[in-house]
């Protein structure tokens, strides 16, 4: 499982050609898990509260490293829409916590923490006052990808 922020809604045509590009063999099912499971990717397009407003939750079941898939679907569709992207960095921060991730601006990743941050850790539980307190994920700095 991995997942894509986007800072403008993606078309399912761009989605399918990210795949296409990374993993030609997965077969793409939009929606929740289902029986019919064999080779294919369950994708679901979220709102998200911050400044990536769009969340693209894959279930990969097609095999392959998930991690690697999500980097390589982040950076393709950042580049294809022209906007900024978020994606799990946990193998680029300088130790295995949850909160690194890998930013991408058009083509140029970037180390992020988004730990505190509203793409992250915003929830339905939180306070308006929480909520205040979080903010953008924050780069720290460029990284060679």
């Amino acid at each position: 499982m991995f997942y894509v922020g986007l800072s403008v809604q993606p078309g399912r045509e761009d989605v399918a050609a990210a795949f296409a590009a990374h993993a030609p063999q997965a077969r793409l099912r939009w929606g929740a898990l289902d029986d019919d499971c064999a080779g294919a990717v369950f994708l679901e397009l979220h709102r998200n509260a911050s400044e990536f407003p769009f969340a693209l939750h894959a279930t990969n079941l097609a095999g392959g490293d998930d991690y690697e898939l999500g980097l390589a679907i982040a950076r393709t569709l950042s580049l294809a829409l022209r906007c900024r992207s978020v994606c799990d960095g946990t193998r680029h921060g300088p130790g295995r916590a949850p909160g690194w991730c890998v930013v991408w601006d058009q083509g140029r990743a970037y180390l992020g923490d988004d730990y505190n941050s509203l793409f992250y850790d915003d929830s339905p539980e939180l306070s308006a006052e929480q909520r205040a307190q979080l903010g953008p994920v924050r780069l720290l700095h460029q990284l060679d990808l």
